[in-house]
């Protein structure tokens, strides 16, 4: 059965570093990996309280909850003397969302509300109103609704205790209404550009020249660097034959043709679950791998050790008798060519018989020996 797995792991690599290297031949389009520049989300955030708890809110060590609800209760004209307030049913929470471009005042969007003090569970508790802030303190938004936590926590006087999720955070969807819209770059034509989302200067000379070639003209997009490309549409008026009526079907019509992107050859290793994934573009120079390990198991199997006959007083004792084992495997060699691929190194490692984390192993030693010709990323 182990075999088994570790045939399947193998298998899953090479399935993996076959998919990438197909999908690295293939076009995509210019909006999935592109945007246009000054039109990005704007991150809110804002301080605010969860009432209606069920005796699961924060307890009286935490001070700024108890000052947030006095503070509160003076503003709707209620004064109470802070010797009176025993709260469980209040939690103070952070309240971030995004704000996405183009949100007009009125428009709503989703809120995510998160535990600050000590509180064990959000579950049932409702935001009361929270403005929410940007950056630049300008407060563009304001959030309110019952959270939803998707899980519960359920304990019995610390005997018993079932949970599922984390109860801590949680969700408010559309619980947030824009108050005030926030300023981006106006879309007039004259400095537009675009903006990879992953900068690469052969990535952006392609992306280029496929805009260019749509247009019948070699003035209307321009590589400036590894991530920009300024785009001139006043040069539609005299260079392309077919332009478009605007500038907004102008950027539709670019967002949706496909060039070929590149990017860095790279293998990504997660030592802690043993994974690897590896890109079409990975090549190994011709090198001879050779592995072994050895194994070391101890096992205690503990031995009863009676008292001596006639012996009133003496009682049984338990003795641990440990017991080690070493298993050596024996080393095993394969070549690999120089044009070898991730691919083949998997399938030649799988029929050593070698595991996935000694994969991981003989992945570091390939590099260190410079054989690699990638970029080994390790999470």
């Amino acid at each position: 059965m182990k075999g088994i797995i570790m045939k399947k792991r193998l298998f899953l690599i090479v399935v993996l570093a076959a998919a990438a290297s197909i999908l690295g031949q293939q076009n995509v389009r210019i909006k999935d990996v592109a945007h246009i520049s000054g039109i990005e989300e704007l991150q809110l955030f804002g301080y605010g309280l969860v009432v209606g708890l069920d005796q699961t809110g924060d307890r009286y060590q935490t001070i700024f909850t108890e000052q947030s609800v006095i503070n509160m209760l003076r503003n709707i004209g209620i004064s109470l003397p802070e010797s009176h307030l025993r709260l469980r049913n209040v939690a103070a929470v952070m309240v971030t969302g995004t704000l996405a471009p183009f949100k007009r005042k009125g428009t709503k969007f989703d809120v995510t509300v998160s535990s600050m003090g000590d509180a064990t569970s959000l579950e049932g508790g409702t935001l009361i109103l929270t403005p929410l802030q940007g950056p630049d303190g300008t407060m563009y938004g304001s959030a309110q609704g019952p959270c939803a936590t998707g899980g519960y926590d359920v304990h019995n006087s610390g005997l018993t205790r079932v949970k599922k999720n984390h109860v801590l955070v949680g969700r408010i969807p559309d619980g947030a209404i824009v108050q005030r819209e926030y300023n981006f770059n106006i879309l007039n034509g004259k400095e537009l550009s675009l903006v990879l989302t992953n900068p690469d200067f052969s990535s952006a000379v392609s992306l280029a020249s496929s805009i260019n070639a749509d247009f019948k003209s070699e003035r209307i997009a321009k590589a400036m660097d590894a991530a920009t490309v300024s785009l001139n549409f006043p040069a539609l008026e005299k260079d392309s034959p077919n332009k478009p009526s605007d500038l907004i079907s102008f950027i539709s019509r670019i967002e949706n043709l496909g060039f070929t992107v590149s990017s860095q050859a790279r293998v990504v290793v997660n030592e802690r679950t043993g994974t690897i994934v590896a890109g079409g573009q990975v090549r190994i120079s011709e090198v001879a791998v050779s592995h072994g390990s050895i194994k070391v198991e101890i096992t205690n199997q503990p031995e009863v050790v009676q008292p001596q006959p006639f012996n009133l007083t003496g009682n049984n004792e338990i003795a641990p008798h440990p017991q080690t084992e070493v298993a050596e495997k024996d080393a095993d060699m394969v070549v690999l060519n120089s044009t070898a691929t991730v691919s083949d190194l998997a399938q030649a490692l799988n029929s050593i018989g070698v595991s996935t984390r000694d994969v991981i192993a003989i992945l570091q030693a390939i590099k260190e020996a410079g054989a690699l010709q990638a970029q080994l990323v390790i999470m």
